[in-house]
């Protein structure tokens, strides 16, 4: 493991608490938080009025919604079961 993975894999901290995290969290972290950045642009160009912070507030409502999105979809719940399938059978 190089030294840069060494520390990225460090420290994260969560609200109330810090943890240590593997490199693969950091970055899978981090591929979370550009996926967010990049769904609060597109509410933005929704409503471009709404300041950045409200916003981020409506991507974070958007989603604590989505599980019960999920539990009405069967269709939406059988793919992402796929997913988690296709991932667990890639891991090393």
């Amino acid at each position: 493991m190089s030294q840069e993975e060494q520390i990225k894999g460090a420290i994260v901290v969560f609200p109330e608490e810090i943890v240590f995290a593997s490199p693969e969290l950091n970055r899978a972290a981090e591929l979370a938080c550009q996926k967010l950045n990049e769904f609060v642009n597109y509410i933005q160009t929704l409503d471009p009025e709404l300041e950045r912070h409200e916003a981020t507030i409506l991507g974070a409502a958007v989603l604590e919604s989505l599980p019960e999105l999920f539990r009405a979809n069967p269709v939406l719940i059988a793919g992402i079961k796929t997913d988690c399938q296709t991932i667990r059978n890639n891991r090393q």
